[in-house]
């Protein structure tokens, strides 16, 4: 295991420990204020599962390549809208996919290969376990 995946996991494994222990196990309208929750290194076509607690985001960030196509897949399990959000390294919005579902897809080419953010925002009143997906590497 290379150092970086398990860094990924160490901090995969603590946002989980740290959402665990503030979202209901059963779902419930709950009353929070919007945060993000910034979580290091998705990518390489990996499915990440993770869960985003009502009126929060979460934020990744991620390597895209110069002149690859780039894409991010975000599956969320019904319960709420959730939108998806891509911003380049200066803070630039470069895509983003803000329908009424929690099915996100964002497609680009970056110019220059760089980290980027990944935003998932919950707009629900109650968490939403989403699948994230991206050509990242």
């Amino acid at each position: 295991m290379t150092t970086s995946r398990f860094f990924s996991l160490v901090a995969t494994l603590l946002l989980t420990l740290t959402v665990s222990a503030v979202t209901p196990t059963t779902k419930q309208s709950v009353t929070a204020q919007p945060v993000a929750t910034e979580v290091q290194g998705i990518g390489g076509h990996d499915t990440h599962t993770d869960r985003v607690i009502a009126q929060h985001t979460d934020v990744y960030t991620v390597t895209f390549r110069s002149g690859q196509e780039a894409w991010v897949y975000v599956s969320g399990d019904g319960d709420t809208d959730l939108d998806l959000y891509i911003y380049d390294e200066n803070g630039n919005l470069i895509d983003s996919d803000t329908d009424s579902t929690d099915e996100c897809l964002c497609t680009f080419t970056p110019r220059w290969t760089g980290q980027f953010k990944i935003k998932i925002k919950n707009y629900g009143n109650v968490y939403n376990e989403y699948q994230i997906t991206t050509s990242a590497w």
